[in-house]
This record gives structure tokens, sequence and C-alpha cells, in this order.
């Protein structure tokens, strides 16, 4: 292999894939719709489970992220937390991530 070659193998081994999920998941929340009659994405609806713990939190963060806390809250009470935990989280791995990377390793601060 060339050394091209032998770099995007070794960026594709490097890669995040939970640095992809969260802020990809993120802004399709908030693109969503939260009216909109689509396919509900809880497994325990799929089951027929009447009630879920997680129901409404989409809803609830995509509302945060429009800055509308009433409706948030209506929707699940857990959102912002939920919200905080993964914005948290996504800057951690971003951190970890920039710390890791080789600019840093061949550039030291």
């Amino acid at each position: 292999m060339s050394y091209p070659d032998m770099r995007l193998i070794t960026s594709i081994k490097n890669l995040h894939i939970e640095l992809l999920v969260w802020p990809l998941a993120l802004t399709a929340l908030y693109f969503m719709n939260p009216h909109g009659s689509g396919p509900s994405l809880c497994p325990l609806k799929w089951l027929g489970v009447p009630w879920c713990p997680g129901c409404g939190l989409g809803h609830a963060i995509h509302y945060l992220l429009h800055g509308n806390w009433r409706a948030s809250w209506n929707s699940h009470p857990m959102g912002a937390f939920a919200l905080i935990v993964l914005l948290y989280r996504t800057f951690d791995l971003a951190r970890q991530a920039f710390r890791n990377s080789s600019y840093l390793k061949n550039n030291p601060i």
C-alpha cells in the first residue's frame, strides 16, 4: 500500500464513531417535526408496551434546542438533563480526540 492509503486506514482506525453519532443525533432532533406522524423509534412501542420511561425525550430535546422550555418540560421532565449529558459527552470526546491527534503530538503547545 502507498503512504496515502496507510494514512486513510489509520484515520479510520482512530475514528470515534460516538463522536459522529451524538452531533448527528442532536442535529436530527433539531430538524425533526415533533408533530409528525412518522413511525416511532421506541422499541417498547414496537413490542406493544403502552408506557415507556423515555417516550417524549426526543421531543423534549427538540423543544429545548428551539428554546421552548415549557413544551420541553411537558414532553419529558428529564429533557434538559439528557441534553446536558449529550452535549458534555460530545465535547469530552472532541477534547479527547484533539489531545490524542497527531497534530498535537507533532506540534506540542
